[in-house]
């Protein structure tokens, strides 16, 4: 099956947001979040695991695709990460945690 989408939201310095709820990631299919270059995720885990950001196929250097993002957390934590340039990552990335009880939510600026 296609990796789940996700909904991100947009933040601009006009309006401020209520924070959205975050969602469990789909730790069998993966998910993935439209990228205009400034996609921020915020990472949330109750009892740890890992976020693999994949490249897309598309991108290689002398015909190697690059190796994957891998962000840890640690039992109860929060990470975000962000800065997702569109030309190696295209125009959506494609993440997927190793367990569901992983939250996720997507913001652009």
């Amino acid at each position: 099956m296609p990796a789940t989408a996700v909904t991100v939201t947009n933040l601009d310095h006009k309006t401020a947001i209520v924070k959205p709820t975050p969602v469990a990631c789909d730790n069998v299919n993966g998910n993935r979040a439209i990228n205009g270059g400034t996609l921020i995720l915020e990472l949330t885990s109750s009892a740890g695991g890992t976020v693999t950001v994949s490249f897309p196929a598309s991108v290689a250097v002398d015909g190697q695709a690059p190796a994957s993002i891998v962000y840890t957390l640690t039992g109860a934590q929060t990470k975000v990460v962000g800065g997702f340039p569109v030309a190696y990552y295209g125009s959506e990335v494609t993440f997927t945690a190793s367990a569901s009880t992983i939250t996720v939510i997507a913001y652009q600026v």
